[in-house]
């Protein structure tokens, strides 16, 4: 699968710019150890103040990367975990016999932050959720790429997005706990240079999950000189490379 990567934008512990993101992936000293918050300063306050830090990292990265098109551009939100902190509180107030928040259900759900994208940008173009468990960030990838080609849009937007889990889901998550929210504004293969993403299933899962991020992954492989990235999942192995 072919395709062209018009814009990137990500932020994640530490790396709010494409400087720190260069620095990342050329293994440079940054702090990564904290987590800020993007102002969003093209949302009105009132909006802003409601949004939880999941969906301000989501939407600052899909409102900067989708720059003019972002009233017509379809698009493809993925996350493993979704808004999980809200969730949380909402299944704690489940426990506690409090009342829920109809909100903060609403904002909770996979599709949530799509939707608020597509609210405030007027956008009616079509948009999907995607979750994957640990291959959220490539399966999403590929369903972006696909819906690209498979209805001849001239791009299409690419969002993922995942906070750290909660301290009380922890030991049951294998990966590293990271946050990270990356856009990709994507476009069919072209004259310029294009990335090719391939993946074949193994004939047995592995064990066991990989430890690393994919979107991590990507994103040092994107920010770095390197020609090739090859990633091990449980159920897949994942090929980049520049072409």
């Amino acid at each position: 699968m072919k395709f062209a990567i018009k814009k990137c934008i990500a932020w994640g512990d530490g790396k709010t710019s494409a400087e720190d993101w260069y620095a990342f992936a050329n293994n440079n000293s940054l702090n990564t150890e904290t987590l800020t918050l993007p102002e969003l300063k093209q949302m009105p306050a009132m909006q802003r103040r409601r949004l939880s830090p999941f969906a301000k990292l989501t939407l600052h990265c899909a409102l900067t990367a989708s720059e003019s098109y972002e009233q017509t551009v379809p698009s493809v939100f993925s996350s493993r975990h979704g808004d999980l902190h809200k969730t949380s509180k909402l299944i704690a107030d489940v426990a506690s016999k409090e009342p829920l928040s109809p909100t903060h259900f609403g904002l909770s759900v996979h599709n949530a932050v799509g939707g608020l994208f597509s609210i405030f940008t007027g956008n009616k173009a079509p948009l999907s959720a995607v979750s994957a468990g640990e291959d959220s960030f490539f399966m999403g990838l590929v369903d972006a790429v696909s819906k690209l080609y498979a209805y001849n849009y001239d791009r299409i937007l690419y969002v993922y997005s995942d906070l750290a889990v909660p301290e009380q889901y922890q030991p049951y998550i294998q990966q590293s706990h990271d946050n990270v929210a990356v856009a990709l504004l994507i476009e069919k293969s072209t004259s310029q240079a294009c990335v090719n993403l391939e993946f074949t299933s193994h004939d047995l899962p592995n064990s066991a999950e990989s430890s690393q991020l994919q979107a991590l992954a990507f994103l040092r492989f994107y920010y770095s000189n390197n020609q090739q990235l090859a990633l091990d999942s449980k159920r897949y192995q994942w090929q980049l490379s520049r072409v």
